[in-house]
């Protein structure tokens, strides 16, 4: 898990690469980390987890579910299916795939930040797009902390 608080802008040059803001990269180099596995949300951004956080809530949980259910299928095709595990070069950089970099049509101006633990990996306008409806939401409900589920 990342345990950082931090949003930054960033490019992705034309091999998939981009640096990580120097917070994650401490977090990181903080726990040991040298490798992250990054995915595709269904939300539309790449997320990125450290292995041990993706295999506790990601791929641990789902392996206990019906692997024939349709909500568990779909969900493992949507998201799992897109997972790859990628090492953090010697300047901080991570290389998103590039089925990842389609899906989620990063192409110069991204967004990063970590978010629950996790990395996303937004274009920019796609993120801007996000927030304001996040927003928009947000205060349709009249703000405050969602409610968890009992």
């Amino acid at each position: 898990m990342i345990r950082v608080r931090c949003q930054q802008n960033v490019s992705i040059d034309a091999k998939g690469r981009l640096a990580l803001p120097a917070p994650i990269r401490r977090a990181l180099a903080d726990q040991g980390e040298g490798a992250l596995v990054v995915t595709y949300s269904p939300q539309g951004a790449v997320w990125a987890w450290t292995p041990e956080h993706y295999e506790a809530k990601v791929e641990g949980p789902l392996m206990e579910q019906d692997p024939f259910a349709p909500e568990v299928l779909d969900f493992a095709h949507s998201m799992m299916s897109t997972a790859n595990d990628v090492d953090i070069d010697g300047q901080g950089r991570l290389r998103i795939p590039p089925l990842l970099r389609e899906l989620a049509g990063l192409e110069k101006e991204c967004v990063v930040h970590v978010l629950l633990g996790h990395i996303e990996i937004w274009d920019r306008k796609t993120w801007d797009e996000r927030f304001q409806d996040s927003v928009h939401r947000t205060r349709a409900r009249r703000g405050g902390m969602p409610r968890r589920e009992s």
